[in-house]
């Protein structure tokens, strides 16, 4: 893996969510989890890339037996709640503390039991963590959290915000007992989903590249100054959707059963530059 390039800026993240297909109809289906990730996987670790997997809860009985393997200690093994319905409904700041406990805790106990590992990491559906879910997280023994997107503003019908992340650190840091986007003490990890220069308040990840193309990708790549890139992928976009598909436009735009983009962005950074999620906690503990 070349480095023509010289990009010589944050250390690079390829962290995927595993859930069900975003679809219009709400139906539960998980066609990019058995189709799409076994390809994008095999990429990865043809290249020697590490990568992240959080899981969600409601789809561990669909990821296929090929995706257990830990890819030669290539994959950091994370949770993504139990269940990630579209709209306001799926947000965990919404939730109450005990739908917190047992949710969290059924799905911990799922992927462990699907692993036979216990997950050190999390990722709340639509970036909606909340003081509840880390206290929750720290019952449940997760080292950190990476559900903050800096930049990300979200507001129900246009007015009544729900989700409000544009003062959020951009790098690493132990957010507050009373906040999870300001600094504090709290034993577990926040490290931030890396907002899109070019689309903020967006992730930067493999929708991106699949709707703007890799070069645009890596420009935008270029141009993060925090200390770790998290490219988010997420399962549904690893397949090619037709028109006649219920999904949104914008989803099919974002999805590619290719992996040729992927491969063409990761071939332009040193291969050193990659860590998951196991890496980054270590560094910044240690």
């Amino acid at each position: 893996m070349g480095d023509s390039t010289g990009l010589g800026g944050p250390k690079i993240c390829f962290s995927i969510d595993v859930e069900r297909d975003y679809r219009l109809d709400g139906r539960m289906t998980t066609r990019g989890i058995e189709e799409g990730l076994p390809s994008y996987l095999d990429q990865l670790r043809s290249l020697g890339v590490p990568y992240d997997l959080f899981i969600s809860g409601e789809v561990v009985g669909q990821i296929p037996i090929m995706t257990l393997g830990d890819g030669h200690g290539l994959r950091a093994l994370g949770c993504h709640a139990l269940t990630h319905e579209t709209g306001p409904r799926s947000y965990l700041s919404r939730k109450s503390r005990s739908a917190l406990e047992f949710e969290l805790r059924t799905a911990t106990d799922r992927v462990t039991e699907r692993f036979g590992q216990r997950p050190m990491h999390f990722r709340a559906p639509n970036f909606s963590t909340s003081r509840d879910t880390l206290s929750v997280l720290e019952e449940l023994g997760y080292r950190s959290d990476s559900s903050v997107l800096p930049g990300r503003f979200v507001r129900r019908w246009k007015v009544v915000p729900i989700l409000d992340h544009r003062r959020a650190p951009r790098d690493p840091y132990h957010p507050s007992r009373t906040s999870p986007i300001v600094e504090g003490d709290f034993p577990i990890l926040e490290i931030p989903v890396t907002s899109n220069p070019l689309i903020e308040g967006s992730p930067l990840g493999l929708g991106f590249v699949h709707d703007s193309g890799s070069e645009i990708a890596f420009r935008a790549l270029a141009s993060v100054t925090n200390q770790y890139a998290i490219i988010l992928a997420h399962s549904w976009e690893m397949v090619s959707w037709t028109s006649s598909d219920p999904v949104a436009t914008w989803v099919r735009r974002s999805s590619s059963s290719s992996t040729r983009g992927l491969q063409e962005l990761l071939e332009k950074v040193n291969r050193d530059r990659f860590v998951n999620m196991n890496q980054i906690l270590n560094e910044q503990t240690t």
